[in-house]
């Protein structure tokens, strides 16, 4: 296995005191019979606090880069403007502790510290977002930054944010046919550069053994007869969100709102383990942004047209989709969904 940087240009950067410079250790293998999710299933192994990101283009077309994100060395989370965080994930996945600058600043800055503690210098010719923190946000966070009534109920209990910061990134390259493997070292006290760089080079070795493994195509699969397919429970009558949206209509007339967004919670019971229901996903609707997190207890899973919002290089790029149509099976459906949808009064 060929790792770079070698390590005498590791320890140059690396200082006995644990003031050096937060560096990656990475190695790039040819990935030509391996998919991102086949190797997502043979590194996860179904452990909590893992992740996937993929992408298709043009509805048809794989992205270049699929991300797979392992063994967090420090995860945070928040319920309102309480954050905790956890800095010995990769042993004690339920080691949370108050963060004390969530308790004397709130949550928000709680995480802008943790993004300015986990910022790295990445090597140009390495695949983007090769290491950093990873997570969601609920829409619920804009109380934090906002004065609004939170007058629903939390039926659900899931935190409101969490991040984590994986000590494993697996790069898929779809262009080249390659995967790089990367872990992000920081210096620490007491911690020397070979003891660090050693440490780094046997976490690559962990996973390059794990791609050597046989995956099965049917290993998160369940055997079962026919069933009639469950139907899906929504949280609400339908009377009750016809009512919402005739209430949203009236704000919006007197001037009270210029946008709002109605929406339902609806439910229904799933045996499989979570990255199943992403497979099903991503078949059925491939999206430029698929994406799919475990974090135990449960998972984020989805396949979203929309980029939201990004920021690379000092440019902000937003890109707000006020309706969308499925995609035609030919460029001419194409064209006329298109052309439907610039129709639509919306």
């Amino acid at each position: 296995m060929q790792t770079k940087p070698e390590f005498p240009e590791f320890s140059k950067a690396y200082d006995d005191d644990g003031q050096g410079r937060p560096q990656v250790v990475w190695t790039t293998l040819i990935s030509d019979l391996e998919t991102p999710v086949s190797a997502m299933l043979k590194l996860a192994k179904g452990q909590a606090n893992s992740f996937l990101l993929e992408s298709v283009e043009g509805g048809a077309s794989r992205g270049r880069y699929s991300f797979i994100g392992l063994r967090p060395d420090l995860i945070w989370r928040c319920f309102g403007n309480r954050a905790e965080v956890n800095r010995s994930a990769t042993d004690a996945p339920e080691n949370f502790a108050p963060c004390p600058v969530a308790e004397a600043s709130g949550a928000i800055e709680s995480l802008r510290a943790l993004v300015k503690e986990s910022r790295i210098d990445v090597p140009k010719d390495l695949p983007p977002m090769a290491s950093g923190l990873v997570g969601y946000m609920a829409y619920d966070m804009v109380r934090l930054v906002e004065t609004l009534p939170d007058d629903n109920p939390d039926v659900i209990g899931a935190p409101d944010s969490i991040f984590l910061r994986p000590t494993v990134m697996a790069v898929f390259d779809s262009l080249k046919d390659t995967v790089t493997i990367i872990t992000p070292v920081w210096p620490q006290p007491g911690v020397g550069a070979e003891a660090a760089y050693e440490a780094a080079v046997e976490r690559l070795a962990v996973v390059v053994g794990d791609f050597d493994a046989v995956s099965s195509p049917h290993s998160t699969e369940a055997t079962f007869v026919d069933q009639p397919k469950p139907e899906p429970v929504s949280n609400m009558t339908r009377e009750t969100f016809h009512g919402m949206v005739k209430k949203a209509v009236d704000y919006i007339n007197a001037g009270d709102a210029f946008q709002v967004v109605p929406s339902q919670r609806f439910k229904l019971p799933f045996t499989l383990p979570a990255i199943s229901f992403y497979r099903a996903l991503r078949r059925l609707n491939p999206s430029p942004f698929l994406f799919f997190l475990d974090f135990g207890d449960f998972s984020v899973v989805g396949s979203s047209p929309e980029i939201l919002v990004r920021v690379r290089d000092g440019k902000v790029t937003l890109r707000p989709l006020a309706g969308t149509r499925k995609r035609g099976a030919t460029p001419e459906e194409d064209a006329a969904l298109e052309k439907e949808l610039h129709a639509d009064e919306k």
